[in-house]
């Protein structure tokens, strides 16, 4: 069972996906190495949904630098929906670090994050500034149906209304399973599950705070894959909407159509008349 408080140092379970990337090859595990381990009361769960399991040995190698460490291999390629909470209804913590296997942040991150959450005790999510070739994707706002991108960074305590930010670097309080039995939507596979989260999140939380914190991410929707990337992560991102907007009716709408528009410009960009089915 989770606790809600602990009279030392907070208890700081940090999760890594991985997929096709062994231990060793993770940007992500690289810089967790580097952090100041001993400002929480740590514990690191890597769940590995590539075909192979990561080399026992380079296993070995990792338990040995942490206390506390678990290793979950599933062949089967869980949902991140799913995965994410087992792990969260399923261990002792006080935060809950969300990672993916290619990030990149500075070694002094712990004790940024350290500072925060003693600082900011009732505040229940702590988000990086996420950066994708200069350009911050992470967190973003929520205009009537789709995000959009900061111009201005905002740092500190913001109002968590029509914040938007991706789940990796993402800091959650064990009091948001705690007091809303929150969780994420098992209904989505990929995308849409931090949209989700956060469109929930800020109808029981007023703030959040901004970390800075800049993380370093790729992703595919924001970089040029091919076509048959693209046409797949499409038909999964569009997918999602009527999941997360099922209780906005007006923003589904507006999603139904502007789905139409990014249909035709990506049918035209590839020259592949498969967007448009």
């Amino acid at each position: 069972m989770m606790k809600e408080e602990r009279s030392f140092k907070p208890k700081l379970i940090v999760l890594v996906v991985l997929y096709k990337k062994t231990i060793s090859a993770s940007p992500t595990i690289s810089h967790l190495l580097l952090q100041n381990k001993t400002l929480f009361d740590l514990e690191l769960v890597v769940w590995d949904n590539s075909p192979e399991p990561c080399p026992e040995r380079e296993v070995a190698e990792l338990s040995a630098a942490f206390d506390q460490f678990q290793y979950i291999s599933t062949p089967e390629n869980v949902w991140l929906s799913k995965l994410y909470n087992q792990v969260l209804r399923s261990n002792t913590y006080d935060y809950a670090l969300l990672l993916d296997q290619d990030s990149e942040f500075p070694e002094y991150y712990f004790d940024k994050l350290n500072a925060a959450v003693l600082g900011f005790p009732n505040i229940s999510l702590f988000l990086p500034i996420v950066m994708n070739n200069r350009k911050v994707v992470s967190p973003g706002s929520f205009v009537y149906f789709k995000g959009k991108h900061w111009k201005k960074i905002q740092t500190g305590p913001i109002p968590a209304k029509n914040v938007l930010a991706i789940t990796s670097g993402m800091v959650i309080s064990v009091k948001v399973f705690l007091a809303h039995q929150m969780k994420f939507d098992e209904r989505l596979n990929l995308y849409g599950i931090d949209t989700g989260f956060m469109l929930r999140f800020s109808k029981f939380e007023k703030q959040l705070y901004v970390l800075r914190i800049r993380f370093d991410h790729d992703t595919v929707l924001w970089s040029n894959p091919s076509a048959d990337v693209m046409l797949s992560r499409f038909r999964n991102l569009k997918g999602t909407w009527p999941k997360i907007l099922s209780d906005r009716p007006v923003a589904l709408v507006l999603a139904y159509f502007y789905s139409k528009v990014v249909s035709l410009k990506l049918a035209l960009k590839y020259q592949d008349l498969r967007f448009l089915k």
